[in-house]
């Protein structure tokens, strides 16, 4: 089974692709509604479910704590942030876990925390998963109405109008910056770029930009504010020099949000949540292996 995902593939961005508005004509399609947060999306679609909201959790006994030993290496940079990373990630590659740049997150909170995320989701027998990442870094450097973002939009197309395919889906996506908010840090906090997530005590902040909200598992923060769509909490643990263009991970309901998908089966428009795709999903990958019984991917391999 093949499966392409795009990152950051606005369903507007259909009219700068002839060759995947080709598909629309013949091929089901349709807006696709992610969770809210930046890691759940594709978690639902290939298992169906997800409680993760972001990159990084608070862990009592985090598998990070050493990183507090080598404070000294924020004097140097950009350098030393390397180093980090490559402290971090080596064991990970080890054990084939994804990879993954810590930012600008301060030492101090990085010992604290746990990835969310190890084995790569796509690691499923009899799955072929293809990425593409370009739209995703332009659209977040030159926002989703540039040049730079409808010139990515066609070379993407026409690279993506050579490969086989059973479903085309990219994972949410993005809207222009209008206004940018600072939050407070404490010690124990996690900001992200529409969120800001701490432990323990609240702090004493309102904002007209954004709103406080619950979320199902505390690790990922007793006390969360997040953003309005547009608004950009800045500067953050991402950015800390240069603002992004636009940005994703604001609440699910703002149409900007919607990611998309196309299934390599006859059929019209049609609206899905993340969870509906994830059904299709088996039903295309137990067709092709042989019509094993359904149930869940997890439980499969």
């Amino acid at each position: 089974m093949k499966i392409i995902m795009i990152d950051a593939f606005k369903p507007e961005y259909l009219e700068y692709a002839p060759y995947l508005s080709s598909l629309t004509k013949k091929f089901q399609w349709g807006d696709l509604k992610m969770p809210l947060g930046f890691e759940g999306g594709m978690e639902t679609f290939f298992r169906g479910s997800s409680s993760k909201l972001a990159l990084f959790y608070k862990s009592e006994n985090s598998k990070l704590k050493y990183i507090k030993y080598f404070s000294f290496l924020e004097k140097f940079g950009k350098i030393g942030r390397l180093i980090i990373d490559c402290l971090i990630n080596f064991p990970r590659f080890i054990k084939r876990y994804e990879l993954f740049r810590t930012g600008n997150i301060p030492l101090k909170q990085l010992c604290k925390v746990d990835f969310s995320i190890n084995n790569p989701l796509y690691r499923i027998k009899n799955v072929k998963y293809y990425y593409v990442g370009d739209l995703d870094r332009i659209g977040h450097e030159y926002g989703t109405k540039s040049k730079e973002i409808i010139d990515a939009i066609r070379k993407v197309d026409k690279r993506i109008s050579a490969m086989d395919f059973d479903i085309i889906l990219s994972d949410h996506g993005m809207t222009d910056i209008t206004k940018m908010i600072s939050v407070p840090e404490t010690e124990n906090c996690m900001i992200d770029s529409t969120f800001a997530r701490y432990w323990g005590e609240k702090p004493d902040f309102k904002c007209p930009d954004g709103k406080w909200i619950e979320w199902k598992e505390k690790r990922y923060g007793d006390y969360i504010f997040l953003a309005n769509p547009g608004v950009l909490i800045f500067p953050n643990y991402w950015q800390k020099e240069k603002p992004v263009k636009a940005m994703h991970g604001y609440n699910p309901e703002c149409k900007d949000m919607n990611a998309f998908y196309i299934l390599n089966r006859k059929g019209k428009k049609k609206n899905l949540k993340a969870e509906e795709l994830n059904k299709i999903f088996e039903e295309f990958l137990n067709e092709q292996i042989g019509n094993l019984p359904q149930i869940k991917i997890s439980e499969k391999f």
